[in-house]
């Protein structure tokens, strides 16, 4: 009997424990695995001062509550939320003071971890080594064409310097980008002083030079590099623009001879009787030569061209050669378009790589060579004599246009180039863009001006023949001009003599360029 009675206490006492144990089960035990902790950076026994940037690293199965710093035993801060980053300032502390650091990481269970000592000693810190691996010096290459910077870094607190903490300038360009691997093809012409700088966390620097020199490409464009670039000075206060793909860009402007030639049959229908426009009755006879648009006139700048029609010879490009077109057409109410009588406005089209007028501030970039504060395409020195304007003495090789003066083959004046190598960006004629004119400066960036107007003006710049040297700068606007002058009812004057263009258009980030 004693021994059933102490079974069954046995067998109550076991269903009891197991009960016990399945009521808890909802909440289980206490999670007891530690998380991990480490400070990165700064390195131990190394030497800082300033403003120290401290990083840990904390890990958890279940997840981090939050990371304390203790810098000398005392509590610093604390960061609840990943990257743990902390700044430390040690301005107050004297020079020689060594100055223990470490971490306690705790979990989302409340257990907790103190990482290894870190031990700081106030003072100097030492300077980050940079390695250049390339180019080499003295390397030649032609504008346009890929140049690969390439250079590794390391410091004695922070170990090897990663993308963000190597940058490449230029004593001829300024900043050209970032990255312990570069590749650029947009450097303007000259003899370049390439600079791979390193920059470790307390702000030292290491700085290796090397020569390049750029010359002229064989090919008929200049290619100008993605990225951010200064426009406005010496007239205008300095502000930046960014491209965010490059694009090539022709070296000279739009002749007759290519207009026609590639134009075929659609441009030749809408300018062969233009010449009629030129007739003067009272002293009969025309002002300007009837035969300008034919062969004689080949290697002279297209005129007497509205917009409209050099965005129709643009498409017309982009479809030979197999590209996106640029353009798409708006009617009066900004509705698209495909009726040319209703045609009212242009607008590039996104990702497009057609054929196209550049914006007003790609036209500036490529005139100033990048950044560069310069008042003139060549530089700073005077217009006189360097392009055709009112201010030459003595034009070579003029057409008798107008008053015995007149446009000058797109060849002339070759001897005073862009940074790019592009020539006449300055007088001759002045050169349309893709810009609506919305009387700020510049109307467009990577998107151009917009405006809901049912007529709009056009940006043109550059410059023209019949113009004085001053209006030869190239942050200034030359002029504005109206779509199609056919239905401008209050600006006709949409061609002249004096209006040209030259052509771009984008290409991919990273791809190569198209001639190599």
């Amino acid at each position: 009997m004693i021994q059933k009675t102490v079974i069954l206490g046995l067998i109550i006492v076991t269903v009891f424990a197991v009960a016990s144990c399945s009521k808890d089960e909802g909440t289980g035990p206490k999670e007891r695995i530690l998380p991990s902790v480490s400070i990165i950076t700064p390195w131990d026994g190394t030497t800082r001062e300033r403003v120290v940037d401290v990083t840990v690293e904390a890990e958890d199965n279940k997840g981090i509550s939050r990371v304390e710093l203790y810098v000398g035993n005392k509590l610093l801060a604390t960061d609840r939320t990943a990257p743990y980053e902390f700044e430390w300032d040690m301005t107050l502390i004297a020079d020689d003071i060594v100055t223990d650091l470490y971490a306690i990481a705790v979990d989302v269970s409340g257990n907790s971890k103190k990482s290894d000592v870190v031990s700081v000693t106030k003072g100097p810190s030492i300077a980050p080594v940079a390695t250049l691996t390339g180019p080499s010096d003295a390397t030649e290459v032609m504008q346009g064409y890929l140049l690969i910077m390439s250079g590794t870094a390391t410091d004695s607190e922070d170990g090897a310097l990663g993308d963000a903490n190597i940058s490449w300038s230029s004593d001829l360009q300024g900043p050209l980008g970032q990255g312990m691997v570069l590749n650029y093809r947009g450097l303007i012409i000259g003899r370049h002083v390439i600079t791979m700088t390193a920059a470790d966390s307390d702000g030292n620097l290491d700085r290796v030079p090397v020569n390049v020199t750029v010359t002229e490409n064989d090919q008929d464009f200049a290619y100008i590099q993605e990225g951010t670039y200064t426009i406005g000075p010496p007239l205008f206060a300095e502000r930046t623009v960014t491209f965010s793909r490059p694009f090539i860009i022709s070296k000279y402007e739009l002749s007759m001879g290519d207009f026609l030639t590639n134009g075929g049959k659609d441009i030749d229908d809408r300018v062969k009787d233009r010449y009629k426009k030129f007739e003067d009755k009272q002293v009969g006879g025309y002002i300007y030569p009837q035969d300008i648009f034919s062969a004689t006139y080949a290697d002279y700048p297209a005129v007497f061209v509205t917009i409209y029609e050099m965005t129709l010879y643009c498409q017309l490009l982009s479809a030979r050669d197999n590209l996106i077109p640029a353009y798409s057409y708006k009617d009066k109410n900004n509705v698209d378009s495909v009726q040319e009588s209703k045609y009212a406005k242009m607008v590039i089209v996104s990702n497009s790589d057609g054929w196209r007028l550049p914006t007003e501030a790609e036209w500036e970039v490529a005139a100033r060579g990048g950044s560069n504060p310069l008042p003139y395409p060549w530089g700073f020195e005077p217009p006189a004599g360097r392009c055709n304007s009112l201010s030459d003495p003595n034009p070579p090789d003029m057409t008798i246009l107008a008053n015995g003066r007149g446009i000058s083959p797109v060849e002339s004046y070759i001897d005073f180039p862009s940074p790019y190598g592009l020539f006449n960006m300055a007088g001759n004629v002045a050169e349309m863009c893709s810009d609506i004119f919305t009387g700020e400066r510049p109307s467009g960036f990577d998107q151009v001006g917009w405006s809901e107007e049912d007529q709009v003006d056009y940006v043109v710049k550059g410059g023209t023949w019949y113009m004085n040297g001053i209006d030869m700068q190239i942050p200034l606007r030359g002029l504005w001009i109206p779509f199609d002058p056919n239905k401008a009812p209050s600006n006709k004057d949409g061609w002249n003599s004096g209006f040209g263009a030259r052509l771009a258009r984008n290409l991919n980030v990273g791809d190569p360029a198209p001639w190599e």
